[in-house]
């Protein structure tokens, strides 16, 4: 089979991989379509000397496929199923394995980080990682939810409990800020989405989305104000992974406010110089981080999702070959791209 690997300096290479066989409770999943998130791309950036051992691990964690063979042991997942693929494994031991939550296991690996990943044509994968997907709903959304959609319900539902109407604003119009800009306006939340890039912010009303260019040359609080009659916004989301774009949300949040911030980047998370640190304690403001999600959120945003008749295949803007990596890095990397890039077989 064949598989894509980072090689440093914004490039990735396409090589041989010897077809994997399933051991005790691991399927063989026939990849049908594969994503590229935000994290490979901070890999595909690194220096030669800093991607070290992984120029030979395939690249990938959001995927979408169907089981074509399984193991010793294997008990819920079968030949034909279609499945989601959660991207964390853990020692199934702990306190937070049990809790569904592998991120936080001393023991954790992840596709496309330190064992073989997605961006392959087929994927060996652990049976409890599998997640039953259903017909009605097309591969691009099982990639989808493997990452950036689960990240985005996940962290947003945090704003959930404490207010029940009000603005929403979206600092980031990435594909976690569109996603979390669909799931708000399900809520019935009034909301608004900011960002730098006129490509973005055109992207994103064409979902239907109310979202402003970020300007430079007026004040974030009084645009918004504009935008929101006057009032500022009770709930404010910051998927920008910069200390600015953090320092925006303090800066329009209204009095009692509740922020969620999932963006890290590659950054020492450090506050910006234009953050001022008053508007935290005067504001009385809540802030809380968010990262990624756990196997039962997967679930909770399927049902959602069946229940409303929420895809986010629309966000998919450009669809490659595994053959065609290069191009399909360079597209995703593109500080002007809007939407999703992903790989399809």
């Amino acid at each position: 089979m064949i598989g894509i690997v980072p090689v440093g300096n914004r490039k990735v290479e396409i090589r041989d991989f010897e077809l994997p066989e399933p051991g005790n409770g691991q399927v063989l999943v026939d990849i049908k379509c594969s994503g590229i998130c935000g994290s490979d791309l901070n890999t595909y950036r690194m220096k030669w000397n800093e991607i070290g051992e992984r120029q030979n691990l395939i690249l990938g964690h959001e995927a979408g496929g169907i089981v074509v063979e399984v193991g010793a042991c294997v008990r819920n997942i079968k030949v034909g199923d279609r499945v989601c693929v959660y991207h964390f494994l853990g020692c199934n031991n702990c306190k937070y394995c049990h809790e569904g939550n592998y991120g936080w296991c001393e023991s954790m690996k992840a596709y496309g980080l330190n064992i073989h990943g997605a961006m392959s044509e087929f994927l060996l994968a652990e049976e409890k990682n599998c997640c039953v997907f259903p017909e009605v709903l097309p591969f691009e959304d099982a990639t989808f939810l493997a990452c950036s959609a689960g990240t985005a319900y996940a962290s947003i539902k945090k704003l959930d409990d404490f207010a029940t109407n009000g603005y929403i604003a979206i600092i980031g119009l990435g594909p976690i800020g569109l996603i979390a800009s669909i799931l708000a306006q399900k809520k019935g939340w009034d909301t608004i989405a900011l960002d730098l890039s006129e490509n973005r912010v055109n992207f994103a009303k064409k979902q239907g989305i109310n979202a402003i260019i970020r300007r430079k040359d007026k004040e974030i609080t009084e645009q918004v104000k504009e935008i929101m009659d006057g009032k500022q916004p009770i709930r404010v989301y910051d998927t920008s992974g910069h200390p600015d774009g953090l320092a925006d949300a303090f800066s329009i949040a209204r009095n009692g406010a509740h922020i969620v911030s999932i963006g890290k980047g590659k950054r020492v998370y450090q506050y910006s110089n234009k953050m001022s640190v008053s508007e935290l304690v005067e504001k009385q403001i809540t802030l809380k981080g968010s990262w990624v999600f756990t196997l039962p959120d997967y679930y909770e945003l399927l049902e959602l999702m069946l229940n409303k008749e929420i895809s986010f295949n629309k966000i998919v803007t450009d669809r490659f070959k595994f053959s065609d990596a290069q191009e399909a890095f360079e597209k995703a990397a593109d500080i002007n791209h809007a939407g999703k890039v992903v790989f399809v077989k």
